[in-house]
C-alpha cells in the first residue's frame, strides 16, 4: 500500500504552520503554504505560495494597512475602532482636521488643582453633567488655544472599564474634541458634535467601552473650533 499522498498532506499542513509562525502570528490564519506536489495549488510545486492582498510576507514583519490621505480609515488591527459618534465625513474637512491634530502640540499634565481655575472649574461642572457617577482617571491636561488652535494628549482605555471625556474652554466660543485611534491616529473613534465651550465624548447615559482585551492608548484632540482662551479636560471612568 502506497503511503506517499498522506505524507504529502502532513507536510504540507506542517510547513504552512512554520511559515505562518515566521511571519509574526501565533496562529495559523496567515495563508501563506507550500506546495510539494502531488495536490492541486496555485502556485508551482516547491514554491512558497503568495498570501492574499493585504497579508504579510513569510518571514517580514506585518505592515499596518494604509488609506488614502483625506480618507476615513478603517480601524487598524490592535485597536477598538469607533468608540463615539462621528460627525466629520466630507473628505476635505476631514484631511484638513488630521493634518492639524497631527502638527499639534502637547497638552501640559497634571494633577488637578486645590484652586481651579475658570477652565478647570468649567470641566468639573461639565463632568458632574454629563459624566455621573464616574471618577478621573489620569491626569488633567491643559492648555492657551487661539481660535482655530489644536493641542492634544494621550489617554489609555481598558476593556473593563467605560469612559467619557470632557473638556471646557474659558473664552472659548466652541470647543471641540476629536477622539483619534492607534497606531497611527488617522481614524477617527469619535468626536463631542457639541456646540458651546463644553465638550463630551461618551456622555451619559452612553459612555464609552471598549472591547478589545488590553490597554489602548487614545489621542484626543481639542480644537478652539471658535474664540480662544485656557481649556482643560479629562478623562472619567466607571467599572463595566
Amino acid at each position: 500500500m502506497k503511503h506517499g499522498r498522506p505524507f504529502g498532506v502532513f507536510a504540507l499542513v506542517a510547513v504552512s504552520v512554520a511559515v505562518a509562525l515566521g511571519c509574526g502570528g501565533s496562529t495559523p490564519d496567515a495563508k501563506a503554504s507550500v506546495n510539494l506536489g502531488g495536490d492541486a495549488g496555485a502556485c508551482p510545486p516547491g514554491q512558497v505560495c503568495a498570501p492574499p492582498p493585504n497579508d504579510c510576507q513569510p518571514g517580514q514583519p506585518c505592515a499596518a494597512p494604509s488609506c488614502p490621505p483625506g480618507q476615513a480609515c478603517p480601524p487598524p488591527q490592535g485597536a477598538s475602532g469607533q468608540l463615539g459618534t462621528v460627525h466629520t465625513t466630507d473628505p476635505n474637512a476631514l484631511a484638513s482636521l488630521l493634518a492639524a491634530a497631527a502638527a499639534a502640540g502637547s497638552a501640559w499634565l497634571g494633577p488637578a488643582s486645590a484652586i481651579a481655575d475658570p477652565a478647570e472649574a468649567g470641566l468639573r461642572a461639565a463632568a458632574a453633567r454629563y459624566a455621573p457617577g464616574m471618577s478621573p482617571d489620569g491626569q488633567v491636561a491643559k492648555g492657551d488655544l487661539a481660535e482655530g488652535g489644536h493641542v492634544d494628549f494621550i489617554v489609555n482605555m481598558e476593556p473593563t472599564k467605560c469612559y467619557a471625556i470632557v473638556a471646557y474652554g474659558a473664552g472659548i466660543v466652541d470647543l471641540d474634541v476629536n477622539l483619534l485611534a492607534p497606531p497611527l491616529y488617522n481614524f477617527l473613534a469619535g468626536q463631542d458634535g457639541m456646540a458651546g465651550p463644553t465638550a463630551v465624548i461618551g456622555a451619559a447615559p452612553k459612555p464609552m467601552c471598549p472591547v478589545i482585551p488590553l490597554a489602548v492608548p487614545y489621542k484626543v484632540d481639542l480644537h478652539a473650533k471658535k474664540g480662544g482662551g485656557s481649556v482643560a479636560a479629562q478623562l472619567y471612568s466607571k467599572p463595566k
